[in-house]
């Protein structure tokens, strides 16, 4: 199974994701552990398409009951189905039908750039991320709502956490 991946050789330096939507795109997947497969969940009724491919941190279980989320900044899109390495750089704090909802964000391992911080990046790649995640359940009639973003330090502690949840729950 996919969720029972390690989180990371290299952790908390560096955490395992799965892809589940390659950025782009606007059809939602998600990883289903009953059948080991992914699942279309739905179709974006918006126009929106993923500004970054996005998945999931194997071994985490988050305050939503679901696998931790992360948002990988790259410049192409990531497959659906693949393992990749990330440098964690904070996290999006969202509340979604009122429970919160992080989006951890990360680079892959192997990016160029000297990321370190949520902050390294452009102000208007984090403001994309911000109206996107705000909007697109809009049409579906569901309100999230951004509260800002955490910090590397607190978003491992908040990976820690998700990840000591899966492992009592195991």
């Amino acid at each position: 199974m996919l969720i029972d991946i390690p989180i990371g050789k290299k952790f908390p330096d560096y955490i395992n994701c799965i892809i589940e939507i390659p950025k782009d795109t606007s059809a939602k997947y998600e990883y289903d552990i009953t059948t080991n497969m992914f699942k279309l969940d739905r179709c974006l009724i918006s126009s929106m398409r993923y500004p970054v491919s996005y998945g999931f941190v194997p071994q985490t279980i988050a305050e939503d009951g679901d696998p931790l989320d992360i948002m990988i900044y790259n410049s192409i899109p990531i497959e659906r189905n693949t393992l990749v390495e990330c440098k964690v750089l904070g996290c999006m704090n969202m509340i979604d039908n009122g429970v919160n909802d992080y989006k951890v964000l990360g680079v892959p391992e192997f990016n160029p750039n000297n990321y370190n911080e949520y902050t390294d990046l452009d102000k208007i790649a984090l403001d994309i991320f911000e109206d996107f995640f705000c909007n697109y359940k809009n049409l579906e009639g569901k309100i999230v709502t951004i509260t800002g973003w955490t910090n590397r330090d607190k978003t491992l502690n908040i990976i820690k956490q998700s990840h000591n949840n899966y492992v009592t729950t195991r």
